[in-house]
Order: C-alpha cells, then sequence, then structure tokens
C-alpha cells in the first residue's frame, strides 16, 4: 500500500485541449492549472483515448506494470502511463485498447449515440486510477466528476477502507500537510462534481456483477435507484463532498423540475451542509482576444478595464474577423437596405434539446425576412442537425451551419465575430460559451437558467448591473424571436445602449482565480471533517 502523498486527483472522462466533448474536458484541463500556479500539488487522470489525443500535446514520461481486474469472470489488463500535458500538467493515462481505443469519447455526434459498454469502459477508468495511487501515492483528495466518474468513490473505498484520512493540524492546503496525516488504512478524501444531471449513468442492475466492485455497493445508500444500476447516485451518496457548476444550479438540482429524479438525495445533501454550487471558470490566457492564434485579428487594446471610448476598437476587430470568417465559410456579408451590416449571431454548441437550438432554428420562421446572419457550430441530435443543414441550404446567404464534428479553430473565429451569441437553453448547469463569448465581445441571448442566469445581466431587468445581453425565462420559438428583436433593434440603432452592452460583456472575466480558492478552501474543509 502506499502512502499519502499530499496530492489532489482528479479522475475524468476528459481534458481539454487533449480531449474534449464538453465543459468536463474544459474544467479538468483549466482547474488543475490554476491550483498548480497557487503551489498545490495536482494529478490529472483520463483514459489514453490513443486515436483523439494530439501526440503534440502529451509528454509520456514513464510506463508501470500492467494492472488486471475481472469485470465478471473475464480478465482484463490495462496500462499506466505518466507524463505531462502541454507540458505542464501532471497526468496518468490508463491505457486498455479494447474499451478506450476509439474515435469518439462517449460515443458518436458528442455522445448521443452512446458506446453500449460506457458503463464498463468508466469503470476501468476507476480501477485504473486506484491501481495508479497505489503506485504513485494516495492522494489527499480524488475529485471526480459527473456519471463517467460515478464508479470511483466506490473503488477509492474497496480499494483504500471506508475511513477517511483526515488532517491532524491547521494548515494550508500543500503537499507538506501529509506530514501531519496518519495514512494507515485511510482512503482520500473525495469531492464529486455534477456537471450535468441529465446524464446520470442508468443501467441494468444485472450489470454491477460485471464491473468489479463489491456487491454491498448494490443497494439503496449507494448505487441502486428504482431497480436501475445508477453511476451518477452513487458516486453522490460515496462521496464527502458534492459540488455543481454555478450556485443557481445547486438549488435548481433540488427541484423536481431540475432534479431528474435525484431531487431528494440532493435536497438532503443541501440540508446536510454537503452541497455547493461554485461557478466554472475559463482558461483566460487560452480565451484571450488580444493573443487568440486562431483568428485573423487581435484585440488592439492594452487595457484590462475597457471604457465606451474603446468601443471603436472592438467594433474593428469584429469586423475584421467577421470579413475572416465569411471570406472562409463563403458566406456574403449582407447589409440591410441603409447599407448597415446584419448583425452576426453565433452558436457554438451541442446539438440537443436541452441546449434549445431546435427552438432557435424554428424561431427564423417567425420572420418574413430575418434582418441578421447566423453562423452555427456543433453536433449532437440528428434531427436538430438536419434542420439547421435544411434552414443553411434554404438560405444559403444568411445562414451557415457545420454539424457533425466539433472545430476548436472554427469555434475561436465564431466567438471573434459574432454580435451577438445564442445560447437559448433550457436548463444549463453552468455554460462556459457564454463566459468566452463576453470575453470576445458578443452581446448574449440566452435561457434564464442556471449558469445563464448567474453570469448574464438581462438588459430587459431595469435592476441589473452591467447588463451584457438578454435572459428568456421560458424558452420556445416566439421567445427567443422575440429576444432576437429586442437585440436587433438596440444593436440596428448602434447608439449608446449597444456600446454600453458591448463593453459591459468584454468587462466580464471569469478566470478561475476566485473559484479556484472556493475548490481548495473545500478540499481543505473535507479533509478536517470526519
Amino acid at each position: 500500500m502506499g502512502e499519502f502523498n499530499g496530492d489532489i486527483w482528479f479522475v475524468g472522462a476528459e481534458m481539454a485541449p487533449l480531449v474534449k466533448a464538453g465543459g468536463l474536458g474544459d474544467v479538468m484541463g483549466s482547474l488543475p492549472k490554476v491550483l498548480l500556479k497557487a503551489g498545490i500539488n495536482v494529478r490529472v487522470v483520463i483514459p489514453y483515448y490513443k486515436n483523439i489525443i494530439p501526440k503534440n500535446l502529451i509528454t509520456i514520461k514513464e510506463a508501470y506494470p500492467a494492472g488486471k481486474v475481472n469485470f465478471g469472470e473475464i480478465p482484463f489488463e490495462f496500462g499506466i502511463k505518466t507524463g505531462f500535458a502541454e507540458g505542464e500538467i501532471p497526468i496518468v493515462l490508463i491505457e486498455q485498447n479494447h474499451f478506450f481505443n476509439r474515435e469518439d469519447v462517449y460515443g458518436p455526434h458528442s455522445g448521443a449515440c452512446g458506446y453500449k459498454d460506457n458503463l464498463w469502459r468508466y469503470a476501468m477508468l476507476a480501477h485504473g486510477a486506484a491501481y495508479a495511487m497505489k503506485i504513485l501515492g494516495i492522494p489527499l483528495v480524488v475529485h471526480t466528476h459527473d456519471w463517467s466518474g460515478g464508479l470511483v468513490p466506490a473503488v477509492i473505498r474497496q480499494t483504500f477502507g471506508n475511513k477517511k484520512v483526515q488532517i491532524e493540524t491547521e494548515g494550508v492546503l500543500k503537499a507538506k500537510l501529509s506530514r501531519h496525516i496518519n495514512a494507515k488504512g485511510l482512503r482520500p478524501a473525495v469531492v464529486f462534481t455534477v456537471h450535468n444531471l441529465g446524464y446520470q449513468g442508468v443501467y441494468g442492475i444485472d450489470d454491477f456483477y460485471d464491473i468489479g466492485i463489491d456487491f454491498k455497493y448494490n443497494s439503496s445508500s449507494a448505487y441502486e435507484h428504482f431497480g436501475t444500476l445508477n453511476s451518477l447516485k452513487g458516486g453522490i451518496k460515496l462521496s464527502d463532498a458534492v459540488t455543481t457548476v454555478s450556485p443557481a444550479y445547486a438549488n435548481e438540482i433540488t427541484t423536481p423540475g431540475f432534479g431528474f429524479g435525484l431531487d431528494g438525495e440532493l435536497k438532503n445533501l443541501r440540508n446536510e451542509g454537503r452541497l455547493k454550487g461554485i461557478l466554472n471558470g475559463i482558461d483566460l490566457d487560452y480565451w484571450n482576444p488580444k493573443a487568440d492564434k486562431f483568428i485573423s485579428r487581435n484585440l488592439n487594446l492594452k487595457e484590462e478595464r475597457y471604457r465606451l471610448k474603446d468601443y471603436e476598437d472592438w467594433k474593428d476587430f469584429k469586423l475584421a474577423n467577421k470579413k475572416a470568417l465569411f471570406s472562409e465559410i463563403s458566406l456574403p456579408p449582407k447589409k440591410d437596405k441603409n447599407g448597415r451590416p446584419f448583425p452576426l449571431v453565433g452558436i457554438v454548441s451541442r446539438l440537443t434539446e436541452e441546449k434549445g437550438i431546435d427552438e432557435f432554428l424554428d424561431s427564423l420562421f417567425k420572420w418574413n425576412d430575418f434582418p441578421f446572419q447566423v453562423v452555427i457550430l456543433g453536433s449532437g441530435k440528428d434531427y436538430i442537425e438536419k434542420k439547421a443543414a435544411y434552414l443553411a441550404e434554404l438560405y444559403r446567404d444568411r445562414i451557415y451551419a457545420q454539424t457533425g464534428r466539433y472545430d476548436e479553430a472554427l469555434s475561436h473565429k465564431i466567438y471573434a465575430a459574432a454580435d451577438i451569441f445564442a445560447m437559448p437553453s433550457k436548463f444549463e448547469p453552468c455554460g462556459l460559451s457564454q463566459m468566452i463569448a463576453m470575453r470576445y465581445g458578443c452581446v448574449i441571448l440566452a435561457g434564464d437558467t442556471g449558469g445563464l442566469h448567474d453570469t448574464v445581466s438581462d438588459i430587459t431587468d431595469r435592476h441589473a448591473k452591467e447588463p451584457s445581453g438578454v435572459l428568456i425565462k421560458h424558452i420556445d420559438a416566439n421567445a427567443v424571436s422575440w429576444g432576437l428583436n429586442e437585440l436587433y433593434n438596440i444593436y440596428i440603432n448602434e447608439g449608446e445602449k449597444w456600446r454600453n452592452i458591448v463593453i459591459n460583456s468584454a468587462n466580464k472575466h471569469f478566470g478561475w482565480d476566485d473559484s479556484a480558492k472556493v475548490y481548495e478552501n473545500l478540499y481543505y474543509d473535507v479533509l478536517k471533517k470526519n
């Protein structure tokens, strides 16, 4: 058995920019980086998706003896490799070609069609992570995420025991803290983050026998949920603290409308003080209009805090990047009868019902002649992809849609060029796209839910401070059409109100520093408690 080494280990299915299917990847890539800068030892554990991870982004330093786990009566070997992501973040790669050497993370179309063996794939991740801890040293805290990390708490307990490590002195959560604890027979503390409660990893109860986890965890106090195996529920029940990715979402998921059958469990957690909403951040170095290598022109301003006089620089930035984007995608720039350019609406999103993209597309039919252009990037449900493609064919001079795959470079170009960024989500645990879009000077059209509520100030609310967009309470095609009309009327006049909204958006910097400090305190708190 290894010794506690004072680390915080992140265990998850994604890590941007190595591999990304959604916001989980962004968090796994950016939060550890900020914690490292704060002096905290961090490792990130992900599957070794050989067909997906660009080789130039990882440096593999060492391989270790193979581990083995039995899934039912079938033994599976797996490998452990350590190295660095982007030259700075320590990583552990769980290598198992049968489960991880595939073309997608969760399945085709951004996981909308999930692989049938995903439960076994992410059971392998959990067993591989625990095996790596025995080899490399047991961390103080394991921070795991979503249903794909839901089996990690059980594997931690059956590997190291149920009794959690507890610090015995006050201090700051740094590597030196390890000398103050008694590591014998103790397990790491476990923090579990719910990024999206709508995805729970629900399988047949008989599948429990085939994932290498002790049968005692097949109970209502762990993974059993109304006769099914629910990975997310078990992860929540067996963790020492549970977080969500925004304060508003932490409240929403304790209600039947947003709880997806787990609202009772989550309400109990909240009452026990074990549920906390911590707003995600973005990597401000990577998403930086002044230094973005993907876009045609960078913002030529030195100021960190923009003023109204800087609007002309932002306008030039938008026009230059819009011109380059239109040239690349062969979309002709359109103007109204008075010679004023149409506003560009950008969408970078999964194309699913929860994102409200089908309602956005339907809203375009509410106009006899809609006075804006639209660029859509995303993948997801087949019928929404087809609807976007149909509209792009129908309105070739106004709509461009790239569906079926994510394009990192194109996403940057859309943020840089768009005047309005649309996120008409019906529920949105946090959302990072609106944070990125505001950093690039976009005005936001969004659903009034979750992290969107926490980050976008509504221009229709006369009490809002520094308004940055329109929030829609109940998403449907009519409401989206109304929101677009509100923004269009402000944009087309290009008066002081529009200029102020653009500057307000650009000044909203949602970096990780503040949230990372909240997480640091949370890690310390779970180590102090029994």
